[in-house]
């Protein structure tokens, strides 16, 4: 089945923030409709001895892409994904690879991104993915090979994603994010010998949405995330004889709204609701090791708002119901340096305005985690030079700050 895609380029109009266009095609030209109702599979299976490799894998309920310049514009989106969407990459690889591996599979239900530049900007979108599930798996199979320049290995799966943004930006407007599926990304790695930085990872997430705006900016938004009764879950697990740089890592997430602006205001209300199970599971293996980073992180809920300007308010809601989970192991046979760590989040929150421009925070902030948290940490090493572990497990976090330009 093939999956729907748009691109589109936005006139100049005279809508403003306050300006809610109704979503009829048939009499506004910037109004977008997108309903996949099949399955949309991707798949790479590779069994090759090369010196280099690049790997891509995609897979799109719904896509709509485009952007405005230098002129004032708004668009209306309704995207609808009830089927399946999987993308899955197999890699054998044989012998001795003398350049980078590299392998990235991505899976998603619903997809909008508008780049900004010069412009104000009004969104109204709204994402629904009840498909049975979103997959992302990527396997490397190598037992006896050898990655002589390291690599890296990939996989994400999103149910409903948004991200917005460019320099000299205003945006405005509402996303209404909401899930009911089984989200899932995974990746498997056996190999022998890697005398250089290998990096495998996974990450999954219900509802996403970024907006990220530079130079004189602001934002205005309302964001809704709503992920029903369904499990995310995030799966890593590696296995390397001899590794010198390696690292494993795995993320889950239900709701996730990540917002930065600079030269202007930044003005967010955020509502998310959980429901669903959140697991990150990440585990590596080794008999000899130089580095190795073993890390897992789980949160329900999560709202990141900065502004590298002067004024920030964020009024934000929060409620969990489905428990939440985050384990990263490590085994060791003999080697140096071990770094473990797991973090599981019920609801997390982080605000911050700018100090030296004499920045002001105003929040409300409501939280409610009503499940389980669980993080463990696991570390069996033989002989090694050091070990840093660490577990931290969070029902409500909430952090507000001004900070130097930066950081």
């Amino acid at each position: 089945m093939i999956a729907a895609t748009a691109t589109f380029a936005l006139a100049a109009t005279e809508t403003t923030a306050q300006e809610t266009p109704l979503c009829d095609p048939q009499t506004d030209p910037t109004c977008t409709t997108q309903t996949q109702s099949g399955d949309v599979t991707g798949s790479v299976n590779l069994n090759v001895t090369v010196d280099q490799l690049e790997v891509t894998n995609s897979a799109t309920g719904n896509s709509l892409a485009g952007g405005i310049e230098d002129s004032s514009g708004s668009l209306t989106a309704r995207q609808t994904m009830t089927g399946a969407t999987r993308a899955d990459t197999t890699l054998v690889l044989n012998g001795e690879s003398d350049g980078v591996i590299g392998s990235t599979t991505l899976a998603r239900g619903d997809y909008l991104g508008v780049s900004t530049d010069g412009a104000t900007f009004a969104l109204d979108a709204a994402q629904v993915a009840t498909g049975d599930d979103v997959t992302a798996r990527t396997v490397v199979q190598s037992p006896t090979g050898h990655m002589l320049a390291g690599g890296f290995a990939g996989t994400a799966a999103v149910a409903n994603s948004v991200a917005l943004g460019g320099p000299s930006s205003s945006i405005t407007g509402a996303v209404d994010q909401s899930a009911q599926t089984t989200v899932l990304a995974e990746t498997v790695a056996d190999v022998q010998y890697i005398p250089a930085p290998a990096d495998f990872s996974s990450q999954a997430v219900a509802n996403a949405v970024q907006a990220s705006t530079t130079g004189a900016s602001h934002q205005d938004l309302t964001v809704r995330q709503t992920n029903a009764a369904s499990t995310i879950e995030a799966r890593t697990d590696v296995y390397v004889d001899n590794a010198w740089n390696l690292a494993a890592r795995a993320k889950a997430g239900a709701n996730q709204t990540v917002l930065s602006n600079a030269g202007g205001s930044l003005v967010a209300a955020t509502d998310q609701t959980n429901q669903g199970r959140v697991r990150a599971v990440s585990r590596a293996r080794t008999n000899l090791q130089g580095q190795t980073t073993v890390s897992a992180r789980a949160v329900a809920n999560e709202v990141i708002a900065g502004n590298t300007d002067i004024y920030l308010a964020l009024d934000n809601t929060q409620l969990n119901t489905g428990g939440v989970e985050a384990t990263a192991t490590y085994t060791g046979v003999s080697g140096y340096d071990a770094y473990v760590g797991a973090e599981a989040v019920g609801n997390s929150v982080t605000g911050s305005a700018c100090s030296q421009c004499g920045g002001e925070v105003n929040i409300t902030n409501n939280q409610t985690n009503n499940a389980a948290v669980t993080a463990t940490t696991n570390a069996t090493i033989g002989s090694g030079r050091a070990a840093v572990i660490g577990t931290t497990a969070v029902g409500n976090s909430a952090t507000f700050y001004v900070s130097r330009p930066g950081g």
